[in-house]
């Protein structure tokens, strides 16, 4: 809770005060098909990186699959094989984790009974489970949970981030996120249900961004991630919602990772979002 000074502070002030800016020192963002799901599960890292056991990700669900893949790309695209993240924090937000697979055990159990559900279910299909297997993957310590879950969970991963870096907590956080487009079909997760609203019997791909964020330096050659309230720069509120600003999706940040790093967009949950190039010059 803030001060009383700082409550008495003049509205723009409080706004400066409630921005959040963080350093991106190591980002990825992939595409996942069906068909490249059976390789990454042997082998979610690129050649040389952490060795981890064969049956790691057996019965792990695609999205922690794909984020793990992507925790991985990013570590040695950036260089950080040789970072410690023993206390960095791991916030995980999938969509929908789970549910094609829940649909499935809910058929069985009402078929079979108990006797029906394997017990990985929970343990690998649920809310927490893509933050549980990058923390043992990296050997982290620090606090690791999901977030959210809904259509939406992404925005809200940016806000717990801010607030874990913003408080000190953590010396850096891993946000991984999650999500297929368009969602898997119960009856074959290969593809689309058939009446998925403009992706009839489409192949899903699952969508994901990892991202290493650490609190913001002053001279730095990283992408900047800026998480503040208001609208984004040209936009306007109108009922509580920006008008002109593009709002925030997974899809989004993987196309501009995988283009141009650089963009901003409205959140949903409100305020606003933004990925900068380091100004001319910085240097470590």
């Amino acid at each position: 809770m803030k001060s009383p000074r700082n409550l008495a502070a003049p509205p723009a002030q409080r706004s400066a005060e409630t921005t959040v800016s963080c350093d991106v020192v190591g980002y990825s963002a992939l595409r996942v098909t069906p068909e490249m799901v059976p390789a990454l599960r042997q082998g979610p890292g690129p050649p040389g990186g952490p060795a981890l056991p064969v049956s790691f990700l057996k019965h792990a669900d695609e999205q922690t699959v794909a984020g793990l893949a992507a925790v991985f790309q990013a570590v040695h695209r950036h260089g950080l094989s040789d970072t410690c993240f023993t206390f960095w924090g791991i916030l995980a937000a999938p969509r929908f984790l789970g549910r094609t697979s829940l649909a499935v055990a809910l058929h069985r159990f009402r078929l079979e009974g108990a006797w029906g559900i394997s017990p990985h279910l929970i343990p690998h299909h649920s809310l927490h489970s893509i933050s549980g297997t990058v923390s043992q993957a990296l050997g982290v310590h620090g606090p690791n949970f999901g977030i959210g879950g809904g259509p939406h969970a992404a925005d809200e991963a940016f806000l717990v981030a801010a607030a874990l870096l913003a408080g000190d907590q953590v010396p850096g956080v891993w946000v991984v996120l999650t999500g297929f487009d368009p969602e898997p079909s119960p009856e074959d997760p290969g593809r689309a249900p058939a009446a998925a609203p403009g992706h009839p019997g489409a192949v899903p791909v699952c969508g994901a961004v990892a991202l290493a964020l650490v609190a913001a330096r002053p001279v730095s050659p990283n992408l900047k991630l800026h998480i503040a309230p208001g609208p984004v720069a040209g936009g306007t509120r109108l009922n509580g919602y920006c008008q002109g600003a593009p709002p925030f999706s997974l899809e989004a940040l993987v196309e501009t990772l995988a283009a141009e790093p650089a963009g901003a967009w409205q959140l949903h949950s409100g305020g606003r979002l933004e990925l900068r190039r380091p100004t001319a010059g910085a240097e470590n």
